[in-house]
């Protein structure tokens, strides 16, 4: 069911892409903190991020963006191992882009993501696989602010907050992620 959520959610990006008259597209990369809300005792982890981007003119001062990205999540645990959880999903955000002034916008949206590999590393350099400990899929609500420039480079910065449980182990750990990246739009 939600390989066919995730399938429908791509269809929908590429439809509205093609079929709108001013579209573009282009490539983004960037960094990414997570940490899991809910949870005592946990520090950020730090990751990349990097995909692709279009989007589609709604009005003059509205666009519509969808990424297709990959994106290195999860969360540091303060214990005696000093234990790292790896989460990398695939992600799509479907963010709709408020012009303000010039390329200033503000970003409101949703993130749908995909978990394609869970593990947990020690300082000892040994790495368990956790697949069964967190939920494949995720959404998360998307609020962000970013700068268009009329030359095509596109620098942004989106805070997101998980909506649905990631842990299959507690119905309290939602994710929270800040997203800074730059782009460059065709």
């Amino acid at each position: 069911m939600k390989k066919v959520l995730l399938l429908c959610a791509t269809a929908l990006m590429v439809t509205v892409a093609a079929s709108a008259q001013g579209w573009a597209w282009g490539p983004k990369v960037g960094a990414t903190f997570t940490t899991v809300n809910g949870v005592p005792n946990l520090k950020l982890r730090e990751g990349v991020t990097a995909g692709l981007f279009f989007e589609s003119v709604a009005a003059d001062w509205c666009v519509i963006e969808a990424d297709l990205l990959f994106s290195m999540q999860g969360f540091k645990v303060e214990d005696e191992l000093d234990s790292k959880v790896r989460l990398n999903y695939l992600s799509m955000p479907i963010v709709g882009k408020y012009y303000v002034i010039d390329g200033l916008n503000l970003q409101l949206g949703a993130s749908f993501d995909y978990l394609i590999h869970s593990g947990i590393k020690t300082d000892s350099a040994t790495e368990f696989n956790i697949d069964g400990d967190f939920n494949k899929f995720n959404i998360q609500f998307v609020a962000g602010m970013a700068y268009d420039f009329d030359f095509g480079m596109v620098l942004e910065g989106r805070y997101c907050y998980g909506l649905t449980p990631i842990s299959t182990q507690t119905q309290d750990a939602y994710s929270g992620m800040l997203q800074v990246t730059a782009g460059w739009r065709f």
